[in-house]
């Protein structure tokens, strides 16, 4: 179980050239913090795999979001590769990599397990020293039928820590060992205890840890006739011990440690060839547990997405109808699953059809859920009897008071009266529509336009009229129409609008001539959102 997150904090494991392997940053509560190459971001990694504006974290409640920033070489987490522009959330204990350059998360409360210090450094009285390959050979039979049953067992076992204290219960078993532990570094001075054998905290050799980040599998020896003894080793009474790196795609994750104190003599010369082993196998269980966290969230995320879309299309007219005298075709096209557009088209009385579409900034469930609260407010407001104008100014009110600042909706409404062919439309930011007249060339419709909704708290918006003669129509649509690029990166346009309606009789083609030229434009999967509607009188 999860536990709930009042901080996080990115632990560098990756080395960058200056040898920096211990720095940790902390995440600030609001805000965005920017990871990348370049010295003005928040936290400049200088590594050529890194771009200079690589990705960005944003806390939102009790979730921190990591956004890759359409980076060269990407952005993973827990080795699974995060789509570009999508907000995605990380987890305490989460490896992210920024191209090849790796860190972790580390949170700051919840049920972690025990946390202890580093021990003080050892002095000249102890020496690290990586152990030669061929000390690694002949393991005693009883190591190797623990280590046959420790396989078996890490194959049931979904969490760190139970995989954690079955290696260390199997390490202490076959080596007659009384302390094992394995640790996983949180930042530069403190460590979380996975497992051990003690029931007390355990302190861990810092230079020991740093020695076995960088040359693997290492052994303390510890000089009894050395009279400059460090303090630690003096008070714990350490004689010698053995650490092993746990790596999960060749980047230590976590730390085995086993050590003898006092008059238990040493660490048994084929305990180190075991502890290898089973750290091995620790590294392979929690690889394999954080690929099921993550194809869990992603699960869990589509399964949300999914319910969106489906509550989505309910608040959606159909395709296309007819309100009165009044006829309407749409289309709309998520750029990622739930769309940030919304359209809607309904009567107020006997003789007026409303309609909308908008584009609410951001994608996602977010941005679909501030469609669905303005789509409904708005609605609301019109068959109450307000005026267009006073509509458009209350829901721009009640969103600067109810979202974040971040948060705004572009939005062009009309109202056709259909008894004298007119249409009223009042513009907030979004200046996307085409009238499509019967005899001559279509043009854009020059509206006033006012503020976003939401982004102020108080505005005004100029009704313009337009007089809808037999036989032509009104295009709106979104921007997604328009900044659509080609791979030579040039936008679609409003001409590319105006070109594909331009001698178009037929009204009722229009919307699907429109999504049909971005499409060809594209030559590819579509960048945003993309939603065309056409109203006209019968």
């Amino acid at each position: 179980m999860e536990s709930e997150i009042t901080g996080l904090s990115l632990r560098s494991i990756s080395t960058l050239e200056t040898g920096d392997t211990n720095r940790t940053v902390s995440l600030p509560s609001e805000g965005q913090f920017f990871i990348g190459r370049s010295s003005d971001a928040n936290w400049p990694i200088p590594d050529q795999s890194v771009s200079r504006r690589h990705a960005s974290i944003i806390r939102k409640g009790e979730t921190w979001l990591l956004t890759d920033l359409n980076s060269r070489h990407g952005t993973s987490i827990n080795d699974r590769r995060i789509e570009p522009s999508v907000p995605t959330p990380i987890h305490d204990g989460d490896f992210i990599k920024f191209g090849s350059w790796c860190c972790q998360c580390t949170s700051s409360v919840g049920q972690r397990s025990a946390t202890t210090p580093f021990a003080s450094p050892m002095g000249e009285s102890a020496s690290v020293s990586a152990i030669p390959i061929q000390q690694l050979g002949g393991v005693a039979q009883r190591g190797l039928d623990v280590l046959m049953e420790l396989t078996a067992k890490l194959d049931e076992y979904n969490t760190r820590e139970l995989v954690a204290q079955a290696a260390v219960d199997a390490v202490r078993e076959a080596t007659k060992c009384r302390r094992v532990v394995v640790v996983e570094p949180i930042t530069d001075s403190e460590l979380s205890v996975l497992a051990s054998t003690s029931e007390q905290p355990p302190k861990v050799s810092r230079s020991l840890l740093e020695q076995a980040a960088q040359q693997g599998l290492v052994q303390l020896t510890v000089n009894p006739d050395h009279g400059d003894h460090a303090q630690s080793i003096v008070d714990l009474g350490i004689r010698s011990a053995i650490c092993a790196p746990v790596l999960i795609d060749g980047t230590p994750a976590a730390y085995m440690t086993i050590d003898t104190r006092d008059a238990e003599g040493v660490v048994p010369s084929d305990a180190a060839s075991f502890c290898q082993s089973v750290a091995r196998l620790v590294g392979l269980a929690f690889q394999r547990i954080n690929a099921s966290m993550m194809a869990d969230r992603h699960r869990q995320l589509q399964e949300d997405l999914n319910a969106a879309r489906r509550a989505q299309e309910l608040l959606s007219p159909p395709a296309k109808g007819r309100h009165g005298a009044v006829s309407y075709q749409f289309e709309s096209i998520p750029g990622r699953v739930v769309a940030g557009d919304l359209f809607d088209v309904f009567s107020v009385d006997e003789s007026r059809t409303a309609f909308f579409l908008g584009d609410v900034s951001g994608k996602g469930v977010g941005a679909a859920m501030l469609m669905a609260a303005c789509q409904s407010q708005l609605r609301t407001h019109l068959l109450s009897g307000a005026a267009l104008a006073d509509a458009m100014a209350s829901v721009n009110s009640d969103l600067h008071q109810r979202s974040e600042s971040s948060k705004f909706v572009t939005l062009i409404a009309g109202v056709v009266d259909s008894s004298v062919g007119v249409i009223e439309l009042a513009d907030a930011g979004h200046g996307l529509s085409v009238y499509v007249p019967s005899a001559y060339a279509a043009s854009q419709v020059n509206t006033e336009p006012g503020f976003p909704l939401g982004v102020v708290e108080s505005a005004v918006y100029e009704v313009h009229k337009l007089q809808l003669q037999p036989g032509s129509s009104l295009v709106i649509f979104s921007d997604g129409a328009v900044e659509q690029t080609n791979p030579e990166g040039e936008q679609h346009g409003i001409n590319g609008v105006l070109d594909c309606v331009n001698g178009n009789h037929d009204r009722e083609s229009i919307v699907h001539r429109v999504l049909q030229s971005v499409r060809t434009h594209a030559a590819g999967p579509l960048a945003d959102d993309l939603t065309v509607a056409a109203v006209w009188i019968d």
